[in-house]
């Protein structure tokens, strides 16, 4: 299970969680959802800081505590069972505070699989002032900074570039596309070297498109910003973390 198919789940679990005093449409979500998540949970005990879920769920007079929460989650069979434990005391959800708390760590639990550890065992091998940028950027992708995130990503992918180039003219696409094209060839195949070229225009485009440091001249960048607007929690960091991983592996190329 990727990233993205762990948030599909996270969404689907929390509108399957009471709100206003109405039962969910059950018939709209996917039911394994809970025990996806309920999975998540138990395989992650470690990791769990049952006050994240405090507050979460309600009735008119009282508000339930994060470890029973966890409790309920834990010991319910099915969803069924569980969304009668909650709504029996607690009819009410705040469903924006509990996305944003399951996928931060969720996302956090899932961050500790082997194929993370690789990405960061590649960049303890960076000096200590790039490691500092990237952490930079990370900071923005947690707080969810996005104009700050993807200026950051840009600023650092023109500087690996500057720096592999050898470059001393004004750092526009389509004047070193042609002589990047060329170095990169002389050791990528044509696929790859395409890969990267399509990444690093891509990344310019959000950019200039999210982070509002230049106007909307094309109508791609319109494409991008009406997409965004509509993307959730989940979808905005999943395009963020695929361009920031596309970095990584265009910085090993330049390193």
């Amino acid at each position: 299970m990727n990233r993205k198919q762990l948030g599909y789940y996270v969404e689907h679990f929390v509108y399957l969680n009471p709100k206003k005093n109405k039962y969910p449409n059950f018939n709209k979500y996917d039911l394994s959802s809970f025990l996806i998540i309920q999975n998540q949970f138990k395989k992650n005990k470690k990791y769990i800081i049952t006050s994240n879920y405090d507050d979460i769920f309600y009735n008119k007079n009282e508000f339930l505590n994060g470890k029973k929460w966890i409790y309920i989650l834990l010991s319910s069979k099915d969803i069924f069972e569980y969304h009668k434990k909650i709504r029996d005391d607690f009819p009410f959800c705040k469903h924006k505070k509990l996305i944003k708390t399951l996928l931060d760590d969720l996302f956090f639990w899932f961050d500790k699989n082997p194929k993370k550890i690789i990405n960061d065992v590649s960049e303890a091998s960076y000096n200590i002032e790039l490691r500092k940028k990237l952490e930079k950027i990370r900071y923005f992708l947690d707080e969810q900074d996005w104009s700050n995130y993807f200026f950051n990503l840009q600023k650092l992918m023109h500087e690996q570039i500057i720096k592999f180039l050898g470059w001393n003219k004004e750092l526009k696409y389509d004047l070193y596309n042609k002589i990047l094209r060329k170095k990169l060839s002389i050791f990528l195949c044509k696929e790859k070297v395409d890969k990267y070229l399509q990444f690093i225009e891509l990344l310019n485009i959000y950019r200039n498109t999210i982070s509002k440091a230049a106007p909307l001249l094309r109508n791609i960048n319109q494409q991008i910003l009406n997409n965004w607007n509509t993307y959730s929690t989940f979808d905005k960091k999943d395009t963020a973390l695929e361009l920031y991983y596309s970095l990584i592996k265009f910085i090993d190329v330049c390193y």
